[in-house]
C-alpha cells in the first residue's frame, strides 16, 4: 500500500508538472506572437521615419520653395525655382471649360518647416498673378511665388505616356522616394507635373521597388511592372506585392495599410488626372509573362478549385477608363472604357524586341449584355465589387475620402478625367498574385 501510495504522489506531482509546462508553452507562444507584432509594428514605425529623414539636416533650414502645387483639373503644371534671391514662378494650365476665379487647389507643399504668408488651399480666384511669400524655418531667409494660371487646348495625349522620360519619385510633400541609396523613379521630368505614378512610398515598407524604368534610367525605354513577393508581410496578410503604374497620386497613410485602423489600399491611391478628349481607341507596345503559382496575402498557394472561388492563375491589368465626375457631385459616370485582362502570355522577354503591339477600342456607354457576359470586371464595381473609387476632398492638411457610386455615362457625355491602370497582377490590390508575373509596356498613344 505504501508504495501504491508514492506512486500516486509521483503521478500527481508528473501531472502537475505537465499541466505547468503546457501552461507555460501556452504562454510563451502567446508572448511570441505578441512580440512579433510589437517588433513588426517597431520595424515598420522606424521604416517610415528613417525614409523621412533627410540625412544632410542638421541645422534651421534656409530653403523656402514650393514642392508640390496643384490644382484641380489643371491639364500641365511647372514649377521654377530659380535662385534663392529669384522670384519662384509655378505656371498652371487648365482647360477653358474652367472658371479661374473659382478654382481649387488640391495640395501646396514647401521646404521643411518653411511658412507662408497666406494659405494657398482658400485662394479661389487665380484671374490674376497671386503672390505667395514663403519664409524659410530660420525665419531670415524669404521668398517671393509667383502663381500663374492660364488656359490651354487640352491635350491629345497623356505626357511621358511612351515611357522613355523619367524623374526621381516624389512623395506627395515633395520629398524623394528611395531606398537607402535607391531611388524610385515616375516617369516624367523634375518640377513638371506628370499623370503617372505607383506605390513607391509603400514599397519603401518591402525594400524593392515593383515598378522600374528599363533598361535603365539613362536610357529608359519602356515601363517594367513585377508581382514580387514579401514573405514578412504575411504577418499582415500583404505577403503578395504587385507592382501597378497608374493615373493618380499616391497618398501614404498608415491606417490604410493591412494592420492599420482602415485598412483599404483603394483609399491610398487618388485615382485619375484631367483629360478632355474622347479618343476611338488606343494603341501600345507590350508584353507579359505570369507567374507559376498563384498566391495569397498570407504566401499560401491558391489552387484550382479554390474552396473561395479566388482565380488560380494570374492575369495583367490594362485598362483606360474615360469618365465624367461634374455631372453629378455623387456619383462617378463611366462613359467609354479600353480594357485587357489576360492570363495568356504577350511577346517575348528573350531580347528587347519582344514587344507586341496590341490596339483596344474604346466601348462608349453601357457594354453589351454578351460583352459583360464574356468580361464581368468591366461591369460596375468589377467582378467582385472590388472596382471602388473615392472622391478625395481637401479637409485642412488631409482629405476625406468619399466612397463614389457608378453609373454608365451615355456616349454623347463629356469627358474631364481619365484613370489608366497597368499591372503585373489584375487582383493585386486585394493581395492576390504570382510572384514572378512581369508586364512591360511603352508607346502608349490615344487613336482619334
Amino acid at each position: 500500500m505504501q508504495i501504491l501510495k508514492l506512486s500516486n504522489i509521483k503521478f500527481e506531482k508528473i501531472c502537475a508538472n505537465l499541466w505547468t509546462k503546457e501552461k507555460i508553452n501556452l504562454w510563451t507562444n502567446r508572448k511570441i506572437k505578441y512580440m512579433k507584432r510589437i517588433l513588426l509594428s517597431l520595424f515598420l514605425l522606424s521604416t517610415i521615419f528613417l525614409s523621412c529623414v533627410d540625412e544632410k539636416y542638421y541645422k534651421e533650414s534656409q530653403e523656402c520653395n514650393i514642392l508640390v502645387f496643384d490644382i484641380q483639373g489643371q491639364i500641365n503644371n511647372r514649377i521654377i525655382e530659380g535662385g534663392k534671391t529669384d522670384t519662384g514662378i509655378v505656371e498652371v494650365s487648365v482647360p477653358i471649360s474652367l472658371d479661374v476665379s473659382n478654382l481649387t487647389v488640391m495640395s501646396a507643399k514647401y521646404s521643411s518647416l518653411a511658412k507662408a504668408d497666406k494659405d494657398a488651399l482658400k485662394i479661389k480666384n487665380f484671374t490674376n498673378e497671386v503672390y505667395l511669400k514663403l519664409t524659410a524655418e530660420d525665419n531670415e531667409v524669404s521668398k517671393v511665388w509667383v502663381i500663374r494660371v492660364r488656359y490651354a487646348d487640352a491635350p491629345l495625349q497623356l505626357a511621358y505616356s511612351d515611357m522613355k522620360t523619367w524623374t526621381i519619385a516624389k512623395d506627395e510633400n515633395g520629398n524623394d522616394i528611395k531606398i537607402g541609396s535607391t531611388y524610385a523613379y515616375f516617369p516624367g521630368e523634375t518640377n513638371i507635373f506628370s499623370p503617372w505614378q505607383h506605390s513607391a512610398k509603400a514599397n519603401t515598407l518591402t525594400g524593392f521597388f515593383s515598378v522600374n524604368p528599363k533598361p535603365d534610367v539613362v536610357s529608359s525605354d519602356y515601363a517594367s511592372i513585377e508581382t514580387k513577393l514579401y514573405p514578412i508581410g504575411a504577418m499582415m496578410h500583404s505577403a503578395v506585392v504587385t507592382g501597378a503604374l497608374f493615373t493618380g497620386k499616391f497618398l501614404f497613410n498608415y491606417s490604410h495599410l493591412p494592420n492599420g485602423s482602415d485598412p483599404n489600399p483603394r483609399k491610398l491611391i487618388n485615382f485619375g488626372t484631367a483629360f478632355y478628349n474622347k479618343p476611338q481607341a488606343v494603341k501600345f507596345k507590350v508584353r507579359y509573362k505570369p507567374g507559376m503559382v498563384m498566391k495569397d496575402g498570407d504566401a499560401r498557394d491558391i489552387l484550382q478549385n479554390d474552396a473561395l472561388g479566388r482565380p488560380y492563375k494570374d492575369s495583367c491589368e490594362i485598362y483606360f477608363m474615360l469618365q465624367n465626375r461634374n455631372m453629378d457631385n455623387s456619383k462617378y459616370y463611366r462613359v467609354a472604357t479600353a480594357w485587357l485582362r489576360t492570363g495568356d502570355s504577350i511577346g517575348s522577354f528573350e531580347n528587347e524586341s519582344g514587344f507586341v503591339e496590341i490596339t483596344l477600342p474604346f466601348i462608349y456607354g453601357q457594354p453589351s449584355a454578351q460583352m459583360l457576359t464574356e468580361k464581368p470586371y468591366m461591369k460596375i464595381g468589377g467582378a467582385r465589387g472590388e472596382l471602388v473609387f473615392y472622391r478625395f476632398v481637401q479637409n485642412g492638411t488631409s482629405f476625406d475620402k468619399i466612397q463614389m457610386s457608378e453609373e454608365y455615362a451615355p456616349p454623347t457625355a463629356n469627358v474631364d478625367n481619365i484613370i489608366v491602370v497597368l499591372s503585373s497582377s489584375a487582383y493585386g490590390d486585394m493581395f492576390w498574385g504570382a510572384p514572378g508575373s512581369r508586364l512591360d509596356i511603352k508607346d502608349i498613344e490615344f487613336i482619334y
